[in-house]
């Protein structure tokens, strides 16, 4: 008996000594995780370093290990690589430490084929559940069905991309992994939870949530206390007078963060964003501030598009004669300048094509005319 019950001490002594030696095993790997490779591939037909880790890693760690190494390894990668894993093998644990870490915004290289950026711990936690090409969520699997639905065409056009949509796990995988109720969930805590401003899908879910006073008070707060640029166009979805101020603050931080040659040298104003909340807001009070980028934009040497395109987009929201006659004038004050002519009518087409109407189809017949 005695014999017996040594042996099975020693079984036991002999387990725990492995499972040591695996933990550790694990644990060195993770040290040499400096950086996150989302394929296998480096882009010229090589494996990245961090790729043969990251497989080694899964290879050796138990699901108690990776959940250890997401919650306090030092280093930022490999807390992301182990959540990663951690969440391909259906451990339901993923759910707690993708909460507990929103705010880890620790960053470290990322790695996609032979694109190298930037990208910080509580942004790839949540990108994983919701945005990641081998890895989308029942809500993306349902937008990527439609889509295919939708544009026929593209069976034929990008026949790889149907065939990853077909090869992608079922709804019932889905439902074990991370439900649309699991999507509404976090949803709603990246909208409630003050501070999240790195956590890039928390200015997607601000285009769904209903007018309602609760939001706006919440959006407020994003906007005025957290600094959150993306919220004002949607307070001004409320279209109160009090944030009409902000509005043309932002328009009129159109030269900051630019050099006298109207290059970028550092953080750029908020002009788009206020451009944008113009769109959803077209209020005669913002239009002396626009006469302002206007004349800033005519006169650059070095173009920004997108603010020259969000500029036709603001214009033609008002949709009357005062504006008719705005975009008129821009189009003309152009004409001494090919290059400027030419920028500036192609992304006010855009524009119209865009959002339609009749109400400027005749500028655009207009300028087209003239060489």
């Amino acid at each position: 008996m005695m014999k017996k019950r040594l042996s099975i001490l020693l079984l036991l002594f002999a387990s725990v000594a492995a499972a040591t030696a695996q933990s550790a095993k694990a644990v060195s790997i993770a040290d040499s995780l400096t950086a996150v490779a989302l394929f296998g591939d480096n882009g010229w037909g090589g494996t990245p370093t961090m790729w043969t880790l990251q497989m080694k890693l899964d290879s050796v760690a138990s699901n108690d290990d990776l959940v250890a190494l997401a919650r306090s390894h030092p280093n930022a990668a490999a807390r992301a690589v182990a959540f990663r894993i951690l969440v391909t093998r259906r451990d339901s644990r993923y759910r707690d430490i993708l909460y507990s870490s929103l705010h880890d915004t620790a960053r470290f290289r990322e790695q996609s084929f032979d694109v190298i950026s930037r990208n910080n711990v509580a942004n790839s936690m949540v990108e994983m559940m919701i945005d990641h090409p081998g890895f989308m969520s029942y809500r993306d699997s349902l937008r990527y069905d439609s889509l295919f639905r939708a544009e026929p065409q593209l069976m034929e056009i990008a026949p790889h991309l149907y065939k990853t949509f077909l090869e992608m796990p079922k709804q019932s995988d889905f439902d074990r992994i991370f439900s649309p109720q699991d999507s509404a969930t976090l949803d709603s805590i990246l909208f409630f939870t003050p501070n999240l401003n790195h956590i890039a899908h928390r200015t997607h879910i601000l285009d769904n949530q209903p007018l309602d006073e609760r939001h706006y008070r919440r959006l407020h707060e994003m906007y005025y206390d957290e600094g959150f640029a993306p919220a004002l166009q949607h307070l001004c979805r409320y279209r109160r007078e009090t944030d009409k101020a902000a509005v043309i603050e932002c328009l009129l931080e159109y030269s900051k963060g630019l050099n006298e040659r109207h290059v970028k040298e550092g953080p750029e104003g908020r002009t788009i964003q206020g451009l944008w909340a113009v769109a959803l807001w077209p209020d005669h009070d913002f239009l002396p501030a626009l006469r302002e980028v206007r004349d800033y934009e005519v006169r650059r040497t070095h173009y920004d598009y997108a603010r020259i395109r969000f500029f036709y987009l603001a214009l033609m929201a008002y949709d009357d004669d005062l504006s008719y006659g705005f975009i008129d004038e821009t189009l003309r004050m152009t004409g001494s300048d090919p290059s400027t002519r030419k920028y500036h009518l192609e992304y006010f087409r855009e524009a119209y094509e865009k959002h339609p109407n009749p109400r400027y189809q005749d500028l655009l017949d207009k300028y087209s005319r003239i060489d």
